[in-house]
């Protein structure tokens, strides 16, 4: 039986995940797009939230590589 008031993190975690994988940490959201799956589970609603927040992650930590091996590579040169 979910806690009254709202005791839950799921949407908290969810939208966070969603947010800073976005914004500047792919791994940060995965792991918080597992904690709001995990969470969900637990007091018995949906895992949607975390879902999106994982792939968002992932999206965003395959981003981080593609962008550090081109610049690695020297394919960005700002001069």
């Amino acid at each position: 039986m979910p806690p009254k008031g709202g005791g839950d993190k799921v949407t908290l975690y969810g939208v966070l995940g969603i947010v800073l994988g976005l914004c500047c940490c792919g791994i940060i959201g995965l792991i918080l797009g597992w904690l709001s799956v995990q969470e969900a589970k637990k007091v018995g609603k949906k895992p949607t939230l975390g879902y999106i927040a994982m792939a968002i992650g992932v999206i965003g930590i395959i981003w981080n590589i593609i962008y550090g091996i081109r610049y690695a590579s020297g394919g960005m040169k700002f001069n």
